[in-house]
């Protein structure tokens, strides 16, 4: 039996853990820069805010509805999601990360699956304070739809569900009910051009799609499509993966908080980037081989540039120190002084694990060093993990954040709303007053 855990409108939920003013009250996150709503609670979605409609056009409406509006915290949120995921990987043999706030998992009890399920779900609410729903089926396709019945538990009158937050899908006539009420577009993997395909030949539920022609959808669109329908009957076509599968990439980028005309103002972003992406590559054990640099305006301006810059090492490396003195030559390189600009970012690739580099023969480099750089890194990584991000960084990073609050960091992402870090900086830690 496959089970799909999902946390329960989970950057909402993680917000509340330390300001419980926000329960029971419309709360809504905002993305990057303070764009456009990424994540609602109930009470939002109620009131009738859509996920993913611009903040702009929602003041007002939020004024009028006292709305509580946040910035997104996203090391706050990753942290409380590590937490989780800890908890279910010492419940479960196989569990698979598939999102910040979901996880399949394999479950061979015969037997009390519910009992198992509700207990895990209670000690996840007790050791986090976060709300999940588990869905169990077959499938990971049917799993992700039995978890959504609970969260959507006015579309299937017929199941009577209540407060459980458990459901599986176990017998064939609960199973078709369930089917007829689930949207095409609301099954795992399809999107809305394959919805509309799937429409236009009288595919509406995911009941219908079950019975659809499996060789007539091959030959439109594909093997992935005949894969969704057989998982809808109940034959499994996607594993739940033991491992996760290597990186083929790392890319860390944020749009300015302001339009950047400054060589230095952009330098003084990408330094975090490539530290950031650096650090990322070296927690996979990983070395790259490729660096590539991007820089561009905004698709909307009226005088539009961009471009993007790769170098090759002769010798892969996890060093920060030689991938930003790289970084910062690519930089110059496509870096003009005429333009207003919106973007800038860093793409680590062609990676391997430390077993596998391949020594060049031309590059005469001491392997003492490169032993030393090892080490190095690993003694700047552990120290940051410790005492938190950026602590120890590149002598050339003044800022060393992704929202410094520094009056010459005129690249920093707006956050306006931004809660505090309360799990992963200790100047955000919460003081109790007795």
């Amino acid at each position: 039996m496959i089970g799909l855990l999902d946390c329960n409108n989970f950057y909402v939920s993680c917000e509340r853990l330390f300001n419980p003013k926000l329960l029971e009250k419309p709360v809504v996150i905002l993305s990057n820069n303070d764009g456009c709503v990424i994540s609602r609670s109930e009470e939002a979605k109620q009131i009738g805010i859509k996920m993913g409609e611009p903040f702009f056009k929602l003041k007002k409406f939020i004024i009028d509805h006292n709305i509580s509006v946040l910035s997104s915290n996203y090391s706050f949120y990753g942290d409380i999601s590590n937490r989780i995921m800890n908890i279910l990987k010492k419940s479960l043999p196989i569990v698979e990360v598939y999102s910040i706030d979901e996880a399949f998992f394999i479950l061979d009890l015969k037997d009390e699956r519910d009992d198992f399920c509700h207990k895990l779900a209670k000690r996840i609410l007790k050791w986090t304070g976060i709300p999940v729903s588990i869905g169990l089926a077959k499938t990971k396709t049917l799993a992700k739809i039995a978890n959504r019945v609970i969260k959507k538990k006015q579309q299937y009158p017929y199941l009577k569900i209540g407060d459980n937050s458990v459901f599986e899908l176990r017998s064939k006539k609960s199973t078709d009910y369930v089917l007829q009420k689930t949207n095409v577009n609301d099954i795992w993997g399809i999107g809305s051009k394959l919805a509309k395909f799937l429409m236009n030949n009288g595919v509406n539920n995911a009941f219908d799609l079950r019975e659809f022609n499996e060789s007539f959808a091959r030959e439109k669109k594909g093997v992935i499509l005949q894969r969704s329908i057989l998982e809808l009957k109940g034959v499994v076509c996607n594993e739940v993966e033991k491992e996760l599968a290597k990186k083929k990439s790392i890319c860390v980028s944020r749009s300015f908080g302001r339009k950047l005309n400054s060589y230095k103002d952009i330098r003084s972003a990408l330094i975090v980037y490539v530290q950031k992406a650096s650090f990322k590559m070296r927690n996979y054990n990983l070395f790259c081989k490729s660096i590539t640099i991007f820089l561009k305006t905004s698709k909307y301006q009226k005088k539009k540039y961009k471009n993007v810059k790769t170098y090759l090492f002769l010798e892969r490396t996890n060093d920060v120190r030689v991938i930003w003195k790289k970084s910062e030559k690519l930089l110059k390189e496509i870096y003009l002084s005429n333009f207003l600009y919106s973007k800038v970012g860093v793409i680590l690739s062609d990676f391997c694990d430390s077993e596998n580099i391949q020594k060049n023969l031309f590059y005469d480099k001491n392997q003492e060093y490169q032993s030393n750089s090892i080490k190095l890194m690993k003694i700047m990584d552990s120290i940051n993990k410790k005492f938190g991000d950026s602590k120890l960084r590149l002598s050339s990073d003044e800022n060393g954040s992704f929202y410094s609050k520094k009056k010459n960091a005129k690249w920093s992402m707006k956050s306006e709303y931004r809660s505090p870090c309360y799990t992963t900086n200790w100047c955000d830690i919460p003081k109790i007053k007795v």
